[in-house]
């Protein structure tokens, strides 16, 4: 049977520690995590992710992750 899991996100905005909990039911990928610290810090939401015709330098959500000051992203698997 599978279970949902609890994963504690730990990362750095400007610098400054932030954390925030995602349930799943397998250890969410970067990318999915990247999104999830987008949605929980912007305010209004633009499209994050560049359409599939488009070729750009730094694709967006890397860009709006720069933007917000964002690194040193880790994931931890929370006890029951």
């Amino acid at each position: 049977m599978t279970e949902l899991k609890r994963y504690r996100i730990h990362y750095r905005i400007n610098g400054e520690p932030a954390s925030l909990l995602m349930s799943a039911f397998e250890e969410p990928s970067l990318a999915q995590v990247e999104l999830e610290i987008l949605l929980h810090h912007v305010r209004e939401p633009r499209a994050a992710v560049d359409a599939p015709w488009e070729n750009p330098e730094v694709p967006s959500e890397h860009s709006r992750l720069q933007e917000l000051g964002v690194s040193d992203i880790q994931i931890e698997e929370q006890g029951r």
